[in-house]
């Protein structure tokens, strides 16, 4: 591909001068007037843009095959415009104050040329083993969710009413996502399920409504509580660890989800958040277990973070 194509490719993956942001989910509708006429003229909708762009890149990759690497590099900062990521406000979690960050609204999706894509028409990258995951995260220039990270989101869902099933907290359940074993697969966020108690999206004390915090795919954690620098569990779980904390306002029975006693040694493997689509009355948001860092399983995907600041950046 030539500087010629690439220079014309990321002029037409720039963000469009006006975004309205529309709905529950939070999406973004935007103008693409003005751009280029051909792949536009081919492409009803932006990803089908992307698509004729690794077409046009794909031809290509025997005459330059460098300009692939380009065309990779082009949709990564494209992404980081476009992803749909929500703010989670500073909370405590233990005897830290976990600082506001940015997060993905809904699981990473698979993307063109393995970067990640976020949005609700995205089916949960899974079967990627912790490594892989950590690695594409930094590639895309976002990071994996860290354990006090999870626990803060899942704090603050806890405390909103809206996320229970009798409309105040600690009236009914908290919603737990899909966990009943309709579907054998995760599933897009535009999957809607049958039974109300499969609801799969909570609202933050913000206002901003996040997906598949408990159900339908585990989420890699990178634990920045006992983990190592690879954010890998280097100890057992100690009793004062926000990990295995437990209060009386969220015990099993109530949809929360469950986790290890103290004690417990799962060194040498990774943390993973949620439940998947199968998990049944134990997936919740706080639902936690650990996992072979070396495996990927298709219940298992990830989710990613960036600070605020990126916000601003991107606007």
């Amino acid at each position: 591909m030539s500087d010629n194509a690439i220079s014309f490719l990321d002029g037409l993956l720039a963000p469009p001068p006006r975004i309205a942001r529309t709905g529950l989910h939070g999406r973004a509708t935007r103008s693409l007037a003005g751009q280029p006429e051909r792949l536009l003229l081919e492409a009803s909708t932006l990803r089908q843009a992307l698509a004729a762009m690794a077409a046009l890149a794909t031809a290509s990759e025997v005459e330059a095959p460098s300009r692939l690497g380009a065309a990779r590099d082009i949709l990564i900062r494209h992404a980081l415009r476009t992803h749909q990521m929500v703010t989670v406000p500073a909370t405590v979690v233990g005897d830290a104050l976990v600082p506001a960050f940015r997060v993905g609204q809904f699981l990473c999706g698979r993307g063109l040329y393995d970067t990640i894509q976020i949005d609700s028409q995205s089916v949960p990258w899974t079967s990627i083993p912790y490594a892989e995951a950590r690695r594409v995260s930094h590639e895309c220039g976002l990071a994996l969710l860290t354990e006090r990270q999870a626990l803060a989101i899942a704090q603050d869902i806890l405390r909103q009413p809206v996320n229970w099933t009798g409309g105040a907290v600690g009236v009914g359940r908290l919603y737990q996502g899909l966990h009943q074993g309709v579907v054998s697969r995760p599933q897009a966020a535009t999957y809607l399920p049958r039974h109300q108690i499969e609801r799969r999206w909570h609202v933050l004390s913000n206002g901003d409504v996040i997906f598949d915090m408990a159900g339908n795919a585990y989420s890699w954690i990178f634990d920045d509580v006992q983990g190592d620098a690879r954010g890998v569990v280097a100890r057992k779980f100690l009793p004062n660890s926000p990990t295995t904390a437990r209060s009386e306002e969220w015990p099993h029975d109530i949809g929360a989800g469950d986790g290890p006693l103290p004690g417990t040694d799962y060194r040498g493997e990774a943390l993973i958040r949620g439940g998947h689509a199968g998990s049944g009355a134990i997936a919740g948001i706080f639902h936690l277990r650990t996992h072979a860092i070396e495996r990927g399983e298709y219940e298992i995907g990830f989710r990613v973070t960036a600070p605020v600041e990126m916000e601003a950046a991107g606007a």
